[in-house]
């Protein structure tokens, strides 16, 4: 891996910054006093020169600085080595705009010092220091205190900036402080040559009739005009940015249908499946139950969902069979009451022996947090089975299964324990309506691949039109999945029983198009 890499550092390619330099003056930004926290090789400096009255441009590295100050060094130009988030601390001056692609460096990665300082600049913007995940977040919110009234930031930040869980409490941070948030995507990745998926941010306080997040999508940076746009007023503050690709009156819309319904929660007890600290060490494939000769001391279990075959919504015998013939890992190690290993057998003793020492992230198995406070060590806590499954990662449609093998997953399924009055299978049969899976696509945040996920607080917020069904529509559903048919079929049967009863049609076809806009910002390319 090289240094650029490791400091977190993806230059940004002359077309997007050209696109920023321009969109800016499109909003008539002022361009009196600029600073770029992250210059690396100075490549924004160009072009801000043509607009800018005074640059401050800000690089760690003294190798860059010494480049920069020999192709861009003058008067209105000042070269400063410096670590950003010392600058951000200790500055005095203040700036009308603050451009750049600041670091992405996972905290992980980050020295103790960085961390540090990075947890006092958020700490003294009221953010407790846990928020900081990664050093573009410190950037962020160092940038927010070196700004003057009225001023602006334009940063390229990574996509998950708009919806993942640690990033919450600083975008409520910057709608409490900004008037004006501009959230702009490309169709086409800036960096191809990258997995990490970018978008634009624009924060600013200029003086408006109204506060509003603004999102646009682009085809990609060399247009100068949107292909959407939506201007999110009332739904303020919106816990994810990424759903400012619906505009306020669907978002209201789809709040009212979904406050209409009985929610997941209340449906009765919910609870993620096993967690081993160690899957690939606990859970074995046929083979090696034979060959350590340990089949009483095994319990079947679901490791993930893609192990099920895309052509079910239920977890039968059939399917667990078929992953045990697949010679899949579908074996848990139940030994929690084994507390004495010499009375397990050989085969099983040697594999534990082995396992204990193998190194997850250096630490051996056994010493790991998980198992290091167990006893024993490799005794796995078997935890409640549920009716219905849900696993929380899915591609197009959401994976929920009405367990009739009553199988064990890992902690990849939350396990639904429903009240006595509840049918499994009607559940999930009605979870394929239209408002429940646009709600999953709201509620959720997806990842690169266009994998949605949704923890457990979001799945239990989840509304479901509960309705009992009957066993002739349970098995026209089993029947559309079984023959591979168009999720719109799908979606079109269980709408008819559910949802319809409540709705006017124009208004069911709304709902789904909802749907397909917040599933549209991740499926792009992903098959069924």
């Amino acid at each position: 891996m090289n240094s650029d890499k490791l400091s977190g550092t993806y230059y940004t390619p002359p077309d997007a910054i050209r696109f920023m330099i321009e969109y800016l003056k499109s909003e008539q930004q002022d361009f009196s006093n600029v600073l770029e926290p992250s210059a690396g090789d100075g490549r924004f400096l160009p072009l801000l020169q043509q607009c800018a009255e005074h640059i401050t441009a800000i690089e760690l590295f003294q190798e860059k600085v010494d480049q920069m100050c020999r192709e861009y060094g003058r008067d209105s130009c000042l070269i400063v080595k410096d670590n950003f988030l010392n600058f951000a601390v200790n500055a005095s001056e203040r700036y009308s705009l603050i451009i750049g692609n600041p670091p992405y460096i996972n905290k992980k990665l980050m020295g103790k010092e960085d961390i540090d300082k990075a947890n006092t600049i958020c700490i003294e913007a009221g953010l407790k220091g846990t928020v900081m995940q990664n050093m573009w977040l410190a950037f962020v919110v160092g940038a927010c205190r070196l700004l003057q009234p009225g001023g602006s930031i334009f940063f390229v930040l990574p996509m998950e900036f708009l919806q993942v869980q640690y990033a919450e409490k600083l975008r409520g941070h910057l709608e409490k402080i900004f008037n004006i948030i501009h959230i702009i995507v490309f169709q086409k990745a800036l960096f191809p040559e990258i997995e990490q998926e970018v978008c634009l941010v624009y924060l600013t306080n200029k003086n408006c009739t109204e506060r509003h997040i603004c999102y646009e999508v682009y085809e990609d940076c060399r247009k100068s005009l949107p292909i959407q746009e939506n201007s999110i007023c009332w739904n303020k503050p919106l816990k994810k940015w990424s759903n400012a690709v619906l505009g306020d009156a669907d978002i209201s819309l789809l709040k009212s249908a979904v406050n209409r319904y009985p929610r997941i929660k209340d449906m009765g007890e919910i609870a993620p499946g096993i967690v081993t600290g160690g899957n690939r060490y606990f859970i074995l494939p046929e083979e090696k139950v034979e060959e350590y000769q340990c089949r009483e001391f095994v319990l079947p279990i679901v490791q993930k969902a893609s192990y099920i075959a895309k052509d079910t919504v239920e977890i039968s015998e059939e399917v667990v069979n078929e992953i045990r013939r697949s010679n899949r890992p579908a074996y848990l190690l139940n030994l929690s009451q084994e507390k004495d290993v010499q009375r397990l057998p050989i085969g099983l003793q040697g594999y534990l022996e082995w396992a204990g020492k193998q190194k997850i992230d250096d630490i051996p198995l056994k010493e790991c947090y998980k198992c290091s406070n167990r006893i024993p060590w490799y005794g796995v806590p078997i935890v409640k089975k549920g009716e219905v499954v849900f696993f929380k990662r899915y591609g197009i449609l959401p994976r929920i299964f009405y367990n009739s093998a009553n199988v064990h997953t890992t902690d990849a399924g939350y396990h639904l324990r429903l009240q006595d009055e509840l049918d499994g299978e009607s559940l999930v049969f009605c979870f394929f309506n239209s408002i429940t899976l646009a709600q999953c696509e709201f509620n959720g945040r997806y990842y690169g691949g266009g994998v949605c996920e949704l923890v457990p607080t979001e799945f239990k917020d989840i509304a479901v039109p509960y309705r009992h069904i009957e066993r002739k529509d349970k098995e026209r559903l089993k029947s559309l999945f079984k023959n591979g048919e168009p999720v719109e079929c799908i979606v079109s049967l269980v709408n008819e029983l559910t949802i319809c009863k409540d709705y006017k049609d124009e208004q069911i076809r709304r709902f789904e198009e909802i749907r397909r806009l917040l599933m549209g910002r991740r499926t792009s390319g992903i098959e069924n």
